[in-house]
């Protein structure tokens, strides 16, 4: 359409200035020089028209008595100054144009608080721990105040101070994790070794059930990575397990495998799990941010909706206030939802292979 318009407007034009070039000064000549050319200017003002930028098309009727109006009192002339316009239009915004979005990392889903301290700022410690323009003994003050702290709230914090330019930084973040870590090393090596000299199933479970418990806090608190934190988990389903074989029915046990596997993102274990430990009747409030966890995973969207209603009923999980917001700002059609996490979770049905 817009190429048939500019090329009927040209021909016009050109049909009108031929015009011109004839010998001959009749009204009739003059009269079809003026009809060939506002034939063509009205033309060549809807092409116009068209390639304005959205924003300057508005008030159309007007855009378009203008386009003629320049058009055809200023043959060629009003020609190359709207075009020279319409490329500024286009040039212009673009260079001063700011980008009003940014990206940023994909969002976690958290059951906990994430405190970076206690007694102190956490704010202003991880400020100053983090600007290297900051005098070093006010860093090494700031650094000393998180050292016992829990590694789950600083471990992220101390392992980017391994790569602090200043020594005593690097030293002493290193000296922290690793005094955390050995103190679990050494108290799982101590459970090892009482339980391969025990022959009571009762201990036995007690102590598979502690050594399972220390490997997770290796990986909830941060503070083993790669193929140590691979092995830790492998170390958690194994003694897990071990425990679970002498008492099926702990669900304190299961309620730790399904946090493991919602961690390592294996669904379909921690689908399991679950199933397991509300069979085994752990407490429901702490069982619900799990649930909804697991069913995002499974992209079952409108029952974490549903979740986040029974949430926010439930005391001790300020945390989970954000997410409840985002989820659920209001009811659907301002009727409440019928809750979904006290349903038993039903295993697969296997099919019959008869």
């Amino acid at each position: 359409m817009l190429y048939k318009l500019i090329f009927f407007a040209l021909s016009f034009e050109l049909s009108s200035i031929g015009l011109l070039f004839i010998d001959s000064h009749s009204i009739a000549l003059i009269g079809s020089y003026l009809l060939l050319h506002a034939i063509g200017c009205a033309l060549l003002s809807l092409a116009l028209s068209l390639l304005l930028p959205a924003r300057y098309q508005h008030p159309r009727s007007w855009v378009l008595v203008y386009l003629f109006a320049f058009n055809f009192f200023m043959p060629l002339i009003g020609l190359v100054c709207v075009t020279a316009g319409l490329l500024l239009g286009f040039w212009l915004p673009r260079t001063f144009r700011k980008n009003p979005f940014d990206t940023t990392e994909e969002l976690r889903f958290t059951t906990h608080r994430n405190h970076e301290g206690t007694g102190f700022r956490g704010g202003q410690v991880r400020a100053q721990l983090g600007n290297s323009e900051t005098p070093l003994d006010q860093r090494l003050k700031a650094l000393a105040a998180v050292q016992d702290t829990p590694a789950r709230a600083t471990g992220s914090l101390l392992r980017t101070l391994l790569a602090d330019p200043a020594d005593d930084m690097r030293l002493l973040a290193y000296g922290i994790l690793d005094s955390k870590e050995k103190q679990i090393t050494q108290r799982i090596l101590e459970r090892r070794h009482l339980l391969d000299k025990s022959d009571d199933p009762k201990e036995q479970f007690r102590l598979n059930k502690l050594i399972a418990e220390l490997y997770w806090e290796l990986i909830y608190q941060d503070l083993v990575q790669g193929d140590m934190r691979s092995f830790s988990a492998g170390q958690v389903r194994k003694y897990a397990y071990r425990a679970l074989e002498l008492n099926t029915g702990d669900a304190g046990l299961w309620f730790l495998l399904t946090r493991l596997e919602l961690f390592s993102g294996q669904v379909e274990a921690a689908a399991q799990a679950l199933m397991q430990a509300q069979k085994g009747q752990f407490a429901q409030e702490r069982l619900l941010p799990y649930f909804a966890e697991l069913r995002f995973l499974q992209r079952r969207f409108d029952e974490v909706r549903a979740l986040f209603d029974e949430l926010a009923d439930q005391p001790g999980v300020p945390a989970l206030a954000q997410s409840r917001r985002y989820w659920r700002p209001e009811l659907i059609g301002g009727a409440p939802v019928m809750p979904l996490a006290y349903r038993p979770l039903q295993p697969q049905q296997k099919e019959n292979p008869a």
